[in-house]
């Protein structure tokens, strides 16, 4: 609430909007994203903790076709980028 106070947002506006959530033409992405959600190839890191470091294009794969999705190059692109995002948010650095 601070943070959105400090950058001079209104969040009881934002919080009480209806167009929040996934937008129409990233539908296709997110559901794909979401079927291979589980992929993710982890190494260790020292002291017991462990770091994703992608997904398991292989699995990947695998999966999107036993979900019966038609993966495209815009579709890999979409998903690639939704990729780059999970991994700094699974790795402590962001959104």
């Amino acid at each position: 609430m601070a943070d959105a106070r400090r950058w001079g947002m209104d969040l009881e506006d934002a919080l009480d909007r209806d167009d929040q959530g996934v937008w129409p033409e990233h539908a296709a992405a997110v559901a794909a994203f979401l079927a291979i959600s589980t992929q993710w190839r982890w190494v260790g890191s020292g002291m017991g903790g462990v770091m994703a470091i992608g997904l398991d294009y292989a699995g990947a794969q695998a999966g999107l076709a036993l979900a019966g999705i038609e993966v495209t190059a815009d579709l890999w692109h979409a998903i690639t980028l939704i990729e780059a995002g999970a991994l700094a948010a699974l790795n402590g650095g962001g959104p």
